[in-house]
């Protein structure tokens, strides 16, 4: 955390404001960035406030709502996106304390304390109730005549709505696990109500092959850390080359470089090579001729997917890590 220790409060002030560290209504927003983004803030600005960093006693109150909303969003982002979150492994807190800065957070926006209730414990919303639905905002990304509006319904499920000019919107019968699922199908519907689309088939395979990922997104903080790294990272990079969309394509490369910097990462750990994981660390025979464009992904995790503030700490981290096969650099 040295990086984010020598941060001013005023840096943080200005530069870890949630709305400039995460896009819930873009799906090309790559998710593990976005969650680093907001967990590495929280830590950060929490330490800051733990030793009263600011200037003055409003920097100070102005650094506690921040970590406040931090956290709001953390658990709102997980919620989004059904990543599975414990507090106390991504922040060190244990969920109690977590929920505190949250729920602060939401005493203060009754916009966000409604949001979180419509996402968890739904007191205000008709539970069970499908028709039931509060609007979460608008596709900000589709053109035409017809807009997109999104919502969650009685029964915590994401929904979506065509709306045309003036009208009321038109809500679809599906109910879907996570937003990106509600999106994916809504621009395809969208597509092929505004042009009749001929690419609508780019579409069903970017619905099917986001299945794929959806059980990755699941166990992403677990990913770090976890007995079997080389496990997942081959059967994702299976997954990988039987995506055809491009959207599925973006998605699986995010999660195998993902995986990719998981393996390094537990490499470093066990003072060995990655080709020696490679060879010892699955049941399915992992070739340890890829070793090298495994560290080269683990290298695009960090540089994509990661918190700017940890990226030398990072980069240092895989520098020390050896692939442990000498032609691994020929392989693709």
């Amino acid at each position: 955390m040295r990086e984010t220790r020598s941060a001013p409060a005023t840096w943080h002030l200005q530069h870890s404001r949630p709305e400039k560290l995460v896009n819930y209504f873009d799906p090309w927003q790559p998710l593990a960035r976005q969650l680093d983004l907001l967990s590495n803030r929280f830590k950060a600005v929490r330490a800051l406030c733990d030793v009263q960093a600011g200037d003055t006693e409003a920097e100070n109150t102005s650094l506690l709502e921040l970590c406040d909303a931090l956290a709001f969003h953390l658990i709102r982002a997980c919620l989004w996106w059904q990543v599975d979150f414990a507090p106390r492994a991504v922040t060190g807190l244990s969920a109690t304390s977590f929920m505190i800065h949250a729920r602060r957070h939401t005493d203060r926006v009754v916009e966000d304390e409604s949001l979180l209730d419509v996402l968890t414990w739904q007191h205000y919303m008709h539970r069970t109730d499908a028709g039931h639905i509060m609007v979460t905002g608008t596709d900000p990304l589709c053109r035409g005549a017809a807009t997109i509006l999104y919502g969650i319904d009685g029964r915590r499920g994401f929904r979506f709505a065509m709306r045309r000019g003036g009208g009321s919107p038109s809500w679809n019968d599906i109910t879907y696990p996570d937003f990106v699922s509600a999106c994916l199908n809504a621009r395809a519907l969208h597509c092929l109500i505004q042009t009749e689309c001929t690419a609508i088939g780019e579409w069903d395979l970017a619905r099917e092959e986001h299945n794929l990922a959806m059980a990755h997104h699941n166990q992403h903080f677990r990913a770090i850390g976890q007995s079997s790294p080389v496990e997942r990272y081959a059967t994702a990079l299976e997954q990988l080359s039987r995506c055809h969309s491009r959207f599925g394509r973006f998605e699986m490369e995010n999660v195998v470089n993902h995986l990719a910097f998981a393996v390094a990462q537990a490499a470093h750990t066990q003072g060995a090579t990655i080709a020696d994981l490679l060879r010892n660390g699955s049941d399915r025979p992992v070739n340890p001729k890829v070793a090298g464009s495994l560290k080269k992904r683990a290298l695009t995790h960090v540089a994509t997917g990661t918190d700017p503030l940890r990226r030398t700490e990072l980069d240092t981290l895989l520098s020390q890590v050896e692939t442990g096969f000498a032609l691994s650099h020929r392989s693709q």
